[in-house]
């Protein structure tokens, strides 16, 4: 959504501040809605999904009910925060704006809401109700980390109102206006000429207090106040209270327990027919249980990820071509953890497609950051299965590279040959999307079943990234060097770029450059580290070169060009 320069305002009234002129309104509604605005900047808010479960909640949304973060993320709102005798009326206020029935009127809402506290007494909340779209989420987790970082600092909110203009408006519009302006992200983007209205499907509110800290103290201290009955009467239905509690979340655990063992049975049946058993089994040994859903939200939240990144070598040039970006998480003791100890648990909690955009968002961005200083970097990112039909994806990469100005073939985008293998038409969609913005497709673990050969025929590809199985063999078996070599003819034969990782040392470098292998990944040409530190040694205007243990011996005909998406 851009900003309307000729936004009319009321009486001919001038705006009366910089922020008011790049928000585009009058002073009267500056003044009309100063305490959503100056809430929402200082901190005084948290959010809803569609469903009406707590997905965001800061420390002033604990001060005021009570409920620390790690108790209520993931939980219904109205079960943890409604009184007991009005919490229909609360979901009838509250549902139809999250998942957007409410098509009457003005969008959003100012609402007075009969609360519960933690500890049971009872509040009166003051708040604005704003309704988000899935197209809204990116814009909106930007202006929420900017508030993390400055709170507090009121010439810093003086700014957000110019960084986030967008979003602010979108929120004044939201209680002033009778209709919701396209989404944030949207961008007018229409693959097929046909308009992405994922865009505009409902993704929860977020829900900003309106009084002030002083009135917030005020309305705590007077349920303190309020309690009714004898203290033996209050204790007992405290008392109560904690046993059905505790009885909601025994029965909670169990349904979560039944979800999981359905979930490993579907698996199980899934990889019996795609030949893979035991894989899952072994990945889901090494899971760390102390990780919850609740975790990885904070973390896409809160960039609670972090990227590193591994070196690919061209065999050709000998020069660093491009690198995998590798997704780490940053676990509540600082201690830095690997996708298998989470991504299980994403998977379930169906945040596999946001962490897929998290990490392409970054990956665009870190190259257009690079551009800036003059380093020509590519960038490899591995998608999950549900990348396949993530009707988002493409969108937010569509205006993600529209943003950055970065050229999109210097983003290489895979799925594992198994994904592809198990839903063709999805991969060869998604390669097709992928390619007409400009930017390449690519198989992992090419190689690791007998249909590696037959589906590639109809799926356009740029990279095919080998099975590493087949290369820490590849010095001892003669049967893994054929194997590798057919693998490349095949590689040659459509016009994909063959990639090895696993590639240990130089006797493995010097037969891969033998079997005609493009491009080399391993511990030999070097390590996982921080991205940021291992793209700082890419030469400005050029790419680094790496030392290798003997003379590069380029192929017969060979080009040291790297090869672009098609």
């Amino acid at each position: 959504m851009s900003l309307d320069d000729d936004r009319k305002t009321n009486a001919g009234q001038e705006p009366a501040d910089l922020a008011e002129a790049a928000l585009g309104i009058t002073p009267e509604q500056s003044e009309r809605y100063q305490k959503v605005i100056d809430g929402l900047l200082q901190g005084r808010y948290f959010s809803l999904d569609e469903e009406g479960k707590v997905s965001g909640w800061n420390a002033d949304a604990e001060a005021q009910f009570g409920w620390p973060a790690h108790e209520i993320l993931g939980e219904d709102f109205f079960e943890f925060l409604a009184p007991l005798e009005e919490g229909d009326d609360l979901r009838e206020l509250i549902l139809p704006i999250l998942n957007g029935e409410d098509q009457q009127g003005t969008p959003g809402r100012q609402a007075k809401m009969a609360t519960r506290r933690r500890d049971s007494s009872k509040m009166v909340t003051e708040v604005s109700l704003i309704p988000i779209r899935v197209g809204d989420g990116y814009r909106l987790n930007w202006l929420l980390k900017d508030i993390a970082t400055h709170r507090g600092n009121p010439v810093e909110h003086h700014r957000m109102k110019k960084r986030h203009a967008e979003v602010l408006t979108l929120i004044i519009d939201a209680l002033d206006g009778g209709e919701m302006p396209p989404p944030l992200d949207d961008d007018g983007w229409r693959p097929n000429g046909k308009r992405v209205e994922e865009r505009w499907l409902p993704a929860g509110a977020l829900v900003i207090f309106v009084a002030d800290a002083q009135g917030a103290a005020a309305a705590k201290a007077a349920a303190a106040s309020e309690g009714s009955g004898s203290p033996r009467m209050r204790a007992a239905a405290l008392g109560e209270l904690d046993d059905l509690r505790e009885e909601n979340q025994q029965l909670r655990k169990k349904l979560r327990d039944a979800q999981e063992q359905v979930e490993k049975l579907r698996e199980e049946l899934d990889d019996v027919r795609t030949g893979v058993v035991g894989r899952r089994a072994k990945a889901s040994a090494l899971a760390d249980p102390s990780i919850s859903p609740a975790h990885i939200q904070r973390a896409l939240r809160e960039d609670g990820f972090t990227l590193h990144c591994q070196p690919v070598l061209d065999l050709n040039s000998g020069e660093i071509a491009q690198h995998e970006v590798l997704l780490r998480m940053v676990a509540p003791d600082g201690a830095l953890l690997l996708p298998h100890t989470f991504l299980g648990t994403a998977r379930r909690a169906g945040l596999l497609a946001a962490i897929d955009q998290w990490v392409v968002r970054r990956a665009i961005r870190t190259i257009g950051e690079q551009a800036q200083v003059g380093r020509d970097v590519c960038l490899e990112v591995n998608l999950s299965a549900e990348a396949l039909h993530d009707a988002s994806l493409i969108p937010a990469i569509e205006g993600e590279v529209a943003r950055t100005g970065i050229e999109p073939n210097r983003l290489v985008l895979e799925v594992p040959e198994q994904v592809a293998i198990t839903d063709p038409d999805g991969a060869r969609s998604l390669a097709k999307q992928l390619r007409a913005i400009g930017c390449s497709f690519g198989l992992d673990d090419f190689g690791s079943s007998f249909g590696s050969f037959r589906f590639l025929k109809d799926l356009p590809v740029d990279y095919l990234k080998l099975d590493g199985d087949l290369i820490v063999t590849l010095s001892e078996s003669r049967t893994a060097q054929l194997v590798v070599k057919a693998l490349v003819d095949v590689a040659n034969g459509t016009g994909a770029e063959t990639i090895a990782v696993f590639a240990s040392d130089d006797d493995t470098l010097r037969l891969l450059r033998e079997l005609g292998v493009g491009f080399a990944q391993g511990h030999r040409v070097g390590r996982p580290r921080p991205i940021g530190e291992a793209l700082s040694e890419v030469d400005v205007q050029g790419l680094r070169p790496v030392e290798t243990a003997e003379p590069v011996q380029r192929l017969a005909g060979a080009s040291g060009t790297r090869k672009r998406a098609k």
